[in-house]
Parts: structure tokens; sequence; C-alpha cells
């Protein structure tokens, strides 16, 4: 079994996960919220539409959600879900630089050499075309992937910020950044990630039971949470 710290400025955080027999850990589906307006009006805003196909280019209808993101981390709330040919928009999206994540409850991932979250940039009354590549199939649930954001920890796809998270023994945790600051997951019996710059991961393997505070060094005090290791 593969136990101990990871870090991906010498690893790719997939090709760990191909090694190790690991996928992006799942959630169950949110519904469909794509068209929300999440911003001002269209006078200082543009759109945002894509289509998720699997690696072939056939595009993949009906299947996994579409997460829109700041370009510091947060989540905006609404959520997209691809239509039958596999579109998906979003609606007056301020301009400037964000972020897109694709969730499937496990059914797929994003492989490399694919970024994921994609990150682009939407222009004032500009149409972004953001295409997401997947790979399907059945893939393990003993990993969970905690984003760190600027000024937040969080369980993704759904966690709160900055929550407890509960994660069984043997379980691969990864924390992945990002945010536009550079951040560290400090505590724990890990001790120290050093230092994760924008789109750097760190990777441990829960290989004790325990309550461990871990945060980050650069962003105290918002920047603490709890990993709680069970049987």
């Amino acid at each position: 079994m593969v136990s101990g710290i990871f870090d991906l400025n010498t690893w790719s955080r997939r090709d760990f996960l191909a090694a190790t027999g690991s996928a992006l850990a799942a959630a169950s589906l949110a519904g469909c919220g794509g068209t929300d307006p999440i911003g001002p009006g269209s006078g200082t805003a543009g759109r945002i539409e894509g289509r998720v196909v699997d690696l072939q280019g056939v595009p993949q209808g009906g299947f996994g959600q579409v997460i829109l993101m700041y370009p510091y981390g947060r989540h905006v709330g609404p959520r997209a879900v691809p239509d039958a040919s596999g579109r998906f928009e979003f609606g007056s999206v301020p301009e400037g630089e964000w972020q897109i994540r694709f969730q499937s409850g496990g059914l797929a991932i994003v492989p490399e050499p694919y970024q994921h979250p994609v990150k682009f940039v939407v222009a004032k009354g500009k149409t972004t075309d953001v295409p997401i590549r997947i790979q399907r199939g059945n893939f393990s649930q003993n990993l969970v992937e905690i984003y760190a954001g600027d000024d937040f920890f969080q369980l993704q796809p759904d966690g709160a910020e900055n929550a407890e998270t509960v994660v069984r023994l043997g379980t691969v945790v990864c924390w992945y950044n990002v945010g536009l600051k550079v951040h560290t997951v400090t505590g724990g019996p890990w001790n120290d990630s050093g230092d994760l710059q924008k789109s750097q991961s760190f990777i441990w393997v829960a290989n004790q039971v325990g309550s461990f505070g871990f945060r980050c060094v650069y962003n105290q005090p918002h920047m603490q949470s709890t990993l709680r290791v069970v049987l």
C-alpha cells in the first residue's frame, strides 16, 4: 500500500492517482443552475459556453455537472448540467479570470494532460468557449480532494469552507491550490506541505487515526480546518 507524503512539485497529480489506482472522490449530482446570472448585467459581462466530450470527441449528454469557480477558488453557486448534446452555459459572467471543474460522482475524470479545473478568461460582451474532455469509467472512491482557495479550505465538491473533513484510514487526501496566492498545508502527522504555488498539490495517505488540525501559515486566522481519520 502506498503511504506517506507526496509533493506534486515532482509528481503529476493524476499520474499519482493512476499509480495508486485512485481517482477523484465522488459526490451526488446537483441540479442545473447554469443559465442563472451570477454578476452584473450584460453590458459589463460575457457568457460561457462549452461541451463535455470524451477523449474521442464524442459528446457526453446529460452526464455530470459543471461547477463555475472564481479565480481564487470559491464556488459561485450556480451549476450547469450538460444537455443531451453535452452542451452547458453560464450567462452574465463578469469579465476576468474564472475556473470550471467537472464532477460526475466518480464515473469520470478529466485525465492528463488536460487541465482541471479548467482556467480561462471571460471578455466583456463575448462568449468564451470552454471544452471539457473526460474519461468515463468506474473509478476508485479512495481519494478526497480539498481545495486550498484564497482564505479557505474546502472539501470538494460540496463541503463547507474551513469545515471538518472526515475520511477513513487509508484514504488518499489531496490538497490542491486553486487560488491566486501561495498556500501551505501545515499541521497533522505530515507536518508541512511546503509552499504550494498556484495549481500545485500536496498528497498525504491517511495512515493513522485521529483528529488533525491544519492551517495555511500565510493566511491565518482564516485558513484553518480539521481532518479527522476514522476506522
